[in-house]
């Protein structure tokens, strides 16, 4: 299947797994090398503070895997409608009802922003809920670690919405 014929972004359990294992790393060599220097540890400590750094991290980022997949976020362009989930709530919005759909941010902290027209009815409250900006509901959904990439999503919504700004 060719790249551009993608139309369902889903999280990718392989970026999810390497970016918690290194943001897990970051947090606890940070916390106990502070913690070290606080107790007045030797050098020699921080080798054992990096091991079991390591340790931490791939247990904190397995589990979270196995925990938290039924949470991961999913963007689906086909038919009628676009699809987004997150958090285990999905909202699909018909193409007539939207105004615009803008990718922020680059790499992993990267999230759609889709906002509605002013006259659409948003779907019900038992769906992924939108927060309101300027009395317009609008669906922020975390797009950094999907794939294909976000240049690929940013193509995809172009096909049904021209009007989509492209800002990163």
């Amino acid at each position: 299947m060719n790249e551009n014929d993608q139309t369902m972004f889903r999280t990718s359990a392989r970026l999810t797994f390497v970016f918690m294992l290194l943001m897990g790393l970051l947090a606890w060599v940070l916390v106990q090398a502070v913690l070290a220097l606080i107790a007045g540890r030797s050098a020699a400590d921080y080798t054992s503070i990096a091991v079991s750094g390591v340790l931490y991290a791939v247990v904190f980022s397995a589990l979270s895997l196995v925990l938290h997949r039924r949470n991961w976020s999913s963007v689906d362009v086909t038919g009628p409608a676009l699809a987004l989930a997150e958090k285990g709530r999905t909202a699909v919005l018909p193409w007539q009802a939207i105004q615009s759909a803008t990718v922020r941010r680059p790499g992993p902290f990267a999230v759609l922003e889709v906002i509605l027209r002013p006259e659409a009815v948003a779907p019900s409250a038992t769906t992924l809920r939108p927060g309101i900006r300027a009395g317009q509901p609008v669906y922020t959904i975390n797009v950094g670690l999907l794939r294909p990439a976000t240049g690929v999503l940013r193509t995809a919504l172009a096909r049904h919405l021209p009007q989509v700004a492209d800002r990163s």
